[in-house]
């Protein structure tokens, strides 16, 4: 019997490392490759490449890129943005919008939706709080704008974003949450919330209303949800 052992066990050993040899590399081969390409798919905004699918882990959900453009300061590009919104809500104004009222009732949805800030040049956190802050002004008013601003700067986690920086700002209901990341992809300022009345829709009228921030933007959400409609 221990003869046979001393024959049998080294030669299963030879066999298991055969099979790890050929077909373990192609199996993680086929499984890396799936999970790249999903990753690799993305949209231009305005020479600025986006996520054409957002996976968000707090609130969990998965969100598709209508358009965006970009916001512009006195001559500069300051920073490109991107609507995305959750399949259900695009499903819903598609059934139930007129064009002329699509962006009221995209920013007034209480269904998942996100603003993407991809910045194209270095600039001070506290000029991208308080000009975010100053938008809302005449949607909120002074005090839930000023509260806004505070909030979202402490969000950002340190004073200048530097090109490549990104700003998330995702709405569910009356409750709105926020991020950061630098330019190679790390956290920043973690993940903060904020349950404001009337502010997840400020915000998104701030790009998508009367008088938006990015004339570019509005017309890059307009003619993408148009797109998405026809496809």
């Amino acid at each position: 019997m221990l003869s046979h052992a001393k024959v049998i066990f080294p030669l299963l050993i030879v066999i298991i490392a055969i099979l790890v040899a050929t077909i373990g590399p192609n199996f993680l081969q086929d499984s890396s490759t799936s999970s790249s390409s999903m990753s690799n798919q993305s949209t231009d905004v305005d020479g600025i490449l986006f996520p054409t699918e957002l996976t968000l882990t707090t609130p969990k959900q998965s969100l598709t890129l209508i358009g965006g453009g970009t916001r512009s300061k006195w001559g500069f590009k300051v920073y490109a943005v991107g609507v995305y919104g959750e399949s259900k809500l695009i499903k819903t104004i598609k059934k139930k919008s007129s064009p002329k009222d699509l962006n009221v009732d995209f920013s007034e949805s209480k269904l998942a939706k996100t603003l993407l800030l991809k910045f194209r040049r270095g600039v001070a956190s506290s000029d991208i709080s308080q000009a975010l802050g100053e938008a809302l002004v005449n949607k909120i008013g002074q005090e839930k704008s000023s509260e806004f601003s505070t909030f979202i700067l402490d969000t950002m986690g340190s004073d200048r974003l530097e090109k490549g920086s990104e700003i998330s700002i995702t709405c569910k209901g009356e409750k709105l949450w926020a991020s950061s990341s630098s330019a190679e992809g790390n956290d920043t300022g973690g993940s903060s919330s904020i349950d404001m009345k009337g502010l997840c829709s400020a915000i998104f009228m701030v790009y998508l209303g009367d008088n938006p921030v990015s004339q570019q933007a509005k017309e890059g959400f307009e003619k993408g949800f148009a797109d998405l409609v026809i496809g």
